[in-house]
């Protein structure tokens, strides 16, 4: 089951007895519990026939007293319990996911992993309730959720932006929500977020960050890229961590692409973890200005950068000279590092 099949039940009046909600994506988990607790009652219902527990607080006793009580205003009372997977008897619920009351309704919230499949409770409650198991999205699946939750933010933005927020923040969804509705706040004329908008939201130089340093690379423009990379460091708080993993991406990518010849668009969507066509393009565009021997050549030298950003054959102290010698190697790849 997905949350959205559990909306749009909810919103065409259709209720279980029993919610489980688990799994390790929290932001889910949260979502759908919030769903939950604004639309089984109406507002004027929830004050006398919704009880909110914890699982640390609680014990199967006390939620079973809870939901054998009757309900006052509203024809089911509504138990939710938050953090269930604290609860040191949570299988001791077993008998009553078998035989629910038919006049509360049990929303369990059981965050950090999924509940154990083997258990005789979970069949139970694939047979009498609504089983939502919150998974952390594919690297694919990333950008269409961002483009849609966007659009539930009434937000006007483009693809371009939508990729330059994933690779400056993560796949996580905990992490790229709180910063869409930060854009909410800033843009809620409707006006179009751009790339730019994105570098500014995270806190980055319009003219020295990565994005502008990956086209430098492209170019082949050595002034220009050692301009922005010697810029970049100087910012505070600066690391070249970040920085490798972002080129990393940037030039596997293109491998990828490269490797994969003259083939369709869906198989490189495929390849490369993601469909939107704007992403598959523009790897494509950058899959032909290298070779082959060179993206292998750029991959070897961002990994032994990457070795020594953790301290491989480097004391620390210095990410700017360690940024200015890789740029320096990926912009002259002329050969292939030795490995000592």
């Amino acid at each position: 089951m997905t949350i959205d099949i559990l909306k749009k039940s909810i919103s065409e009046g259709s209720t279980h007895s029993i919610y489980l909600l688990h799994g390790a994506e929290s932001y889910l988990i949260d979502e759908a519990t919030e769903f939950l607790e604004n639309n089984l009652l109406q507002e004027h219902e929830r004050v006398f026939d919704q009880q909110i527990l914890y699982g640390m607080d609680v014990n199967t006793r006390y939620v079973l007293e809870q939901l054998q009580l009757f309900p006052m205003m509203a024809p089911r009372r509504v138990v939710i319990v938050r953090e269930a997977q604290q609860m040191d008897d949570f299988k001791n619920l077993e008998n009553y996911v078998k035989n629910p009351a038919p006049s509360s309704i049990l929303v369990l919230c059981h965050k950090g992993k999924p509940v154990d499949k083997r258990l005789k409770m979970f069949d139970a409650l694939k047979k009498n309730g609504f089983v939502l198991e919150a998974t952390p999205l594919k690297e694919k699946e990333v950008l269409p959720w961002l483009m849609t939750t966007a659009k539930n933010f009434k937000l006007n933005i483009n693809p371009e932006a939508g990729e330059a927020l994933i690779e400056l923040i993560g796949n996580e969804i905990s992490l790229l929500h709180p910063e869409l509705a930060k854009l909410a706040i800033h843009h809620a004329d409707g006006s179009s977020i751009t790339k730019d908008d994105i570098i500014d939201l995270v806190g980055l130089s319009r003219e020295y960050n990565v994005f502008e340093l990956q086209s430098a690379l492209e170019s082949g423009d050595p002034i220009k890229t050692l301009q922005i990379g010697s810029r970049m460091a100087e910012q505070k708080g600066y690391s070249i961590i970040p920085v490798i993993a972002l080129l990393y991406g940037f030039y596997s990518r293109a491998y990828i692409v490269k490797s994969l010849g003259s083939t369709t668009d869906a198989i490189i969507g495929d390849a490369i973890n993601n469909r939107s066509p704007f992403f598959i393009n523009r790897n494509k565009q950058t899959a032909r200005r290298y070779t082959m021997e060179t993206l292998e050549r750029c991959l070897c030298w961002l990994h032994v950068y990457d070795m020594k950003s953790k301290g491989w054959h480097f004391t620390g102290g210095d990410d700017r000279a360690l940024t200015i010698e890789l740029l320096d190697h990926l912009l002259f790849p002329d050969s292939i590092p030795e490995f000592v």
